[in-house]
């Protein structure tokens, strides 16, 4: 199964997540950095999917 590709915004998250004086298009450039990277915003995406905001609107506690 293909890894899937993280987003901009959620590399964006995992930049600012990291904490690193580097830029974003420079830490994607290396190619070890990159996957640390992706690997982060990954975990961002899985976490941002899992919330419902209709849900928490709504106070729907199934």
């Amino acid at each position: 199964m293909p890894r899937i590709s993280p987003d901009r915004p959620s590399l964006q998250f995992a930049h600012v997540l990291l904490h690193t004086p580097q830029p974003l298009d420079e830490m994607l450039k290396n190619p070890s950095l990159k996957i640390i990277l992706e690997a982060v915003a990954r975990r961002h995406m899985q976490r941002r999917a899992r919330v419902d905001v209709k849900k928490l609107q709504a106070n729907d506690y199934d």
